[in-house]
C-alpha cells in the first residue's frame, strides 16, 4: 500500500504501548514551542489508506473512531500548530510493522523517541488495562498468553500482543534502518518513574527545544494505582462503549439512578490480578535472551530488567 502524506509532523514519539507515552505527551503539551493534536494518537502512519478496526476480538471503538486514516484529515490535526514544533505520539507506530518505513519516508529528518519497558511488567500492565475496560474476556493472565498467538492470527487488536509486542530488539531495528542513531532517543520507564525532570530534559535537548522548568509529573501509568477491577467485564465493556439504545436512555435517567443500575448490572468488583511469580519466570525466560542486543542497540542500561525477577 502507498501511502500519501498532506502534512508530516517534525517528531513522534512511537512508544512502546505501556512504557510512559501519555506521561510524555502530557509533559510536551506544557512546553509553548510544541504542538500536539488533541487527538493524542492519531495513528496515521500504522493505517494510512485503510481501516484501523480490528477483523475479530474485543476492543474499544472509541479509540478506533479517532485513528485517522485520510492524509487530509490527519494534515487538519496540525492545521492550527503555527510555526511551533509539531508531534504525533502514537504507540502503535512501535509494534506495526511498516510504521518506521512510512514515516522515513515521508520525513527522513525526524525526531523519534522511543520508551521502553520491562517487556514483563509491560505485558502485564496492557493486560490490567484491558480487564479495567473489559476488553479481556479470559479469566486469568495465563489463560490469555494462552490464547494470544491464534487471537492475533484471527485479527484480534495489536494490543491483546502481551507478550509478542515485548520483543523490542526487531521493533527497534526498523527504526535504526531507516534513521541514523542520533535522530533516535531512548528513555526507559523506570527512569521516567524515578528522573522524570532529567528525562524531560533529554526530550527537550533531543528536540532541540529551548529548556523549560520541568513543572508537571503526571503519573506515568495509571493501572499501576488500580485496586480493583469490574466483576463482569462483558458487561462493562457494553456500558463503556453504549449503543444506541443505551444512548437514547440516558437522558430520561438521573445520575444517581445511572450510577446505582450500572453498579447492580456490573456486579461486584475484584481486587485486581496480581502476576503470579510463575508466569513472570516464565516471560522473563522468554525476554531474556534480547536483553544484551537491546542494550546495545539503545545505549541503555537496563540490569534491572533481570534483577527484578531474580
Amino acid at each position: 500500500m502507498t501511502a500519501t502524506f498532506d502534512y508530516v509532523p517534525n517528531f513522534f514519539v512511537v512508544g512502546a504501548p505501556k512504557a510512559g507515552t501519555t506521561a510524555v505527551f502530557n509533559w510536551l503539551q506544557e512546553h509553548p514551542d510544541v504542538f500536539l493534536p488533541s487527538v493524542k494518537e492519531p495513528g496515521y502512519f500504522a493505517y494510512a489508506g485503510q481501516s484501523a478496526e480490528p477483523l475479530a476480538g474485543p476492543y474499544d471503538p472509541d479509540y478506533y473512531a479517532r485513528i485517522t486514516v485520510d492524509s487530509r484529515d490527519y494534515g487538519q490535526l496540525y492545521a492550527q500548530a503555527g510555526v511551533r514544533l509539531t508531534g504525533d505520539v502514537s504507540p502503535v507506530y512501535l509494534v506495526q510493522h511498516d510504521a518506521a518505513a512510512r514515516i522515513a519516508r515521508a520525513r527522513p529528518d525526524a525526531r523519534i523517541i522511543i520508551l521502553l519497558r520491562d517487556p514483563v511488567d509491560r505485558a502485564f500492565s496492557q493486560y490490567l488495562h484491558h480487564v479495567r475496560d473489559g476488553l479481556e474476556p479470559a479469566p486469568c493472565f495465563e489463560m490469555a498468553l494462552e490464547q494470544e498467538t491464534a487471537r492475533l492470527h484471527a485479527g484480534w487488536s495489536w494490543g491483546h500482543g502481551y507478550a509478542t509486542h515485548g520483543h523490542y530488539a526487531r521493533q527497534i531495528e526498523r527504526y535504526l534502518d531507516v534513521f541514523s542513531r542520533d535522530q533516535i532517543l531512548f528513555l526507559d520507564f523506570a527512569h521516567l518513574n524515578a528522573e522524570p525532570a532529567n528525562c524531560w530534559h533529554q526530550i527537550c535537548a533531543h528536540l532541540r527545544l529551548r529548556p523549560t522548568e520541568f513543572i508537571r509529573n503526571a503519573r506515568v501509568n495509571v493501572t499501576s494505582s488500580m485496586v480493583r477491577v469490574t466483576g463482569r467485564p462483558a458487561v462493562t465493556h457494553a456500558l463503556r462503549h453504549p449503543g444506541l439504545a443505551q444512548r437514547m436512555l440516558k437522558p430520561l435517567l438521573s445520575q444517581g439512578v445511572r450510577a446505582r443500575l450500572r453498579h447492580w448490572l456490573e456486579g461486584n468488583s475484584k481486587p485486581v490480578p496480581l502476576l503470579q511469580q510463575m508466569s513472570r519466570n516464565r516471560l522473563s525466560a522468554q525476554f531474556a535472551p534480547e536483553y544484551a542486543q537491546i542494550e546495545a542497540q539503545t545505549g541503555l542500561s537496563l540490569g534491572h530488567w533481570t534483577q527484578v525477577h531474580q
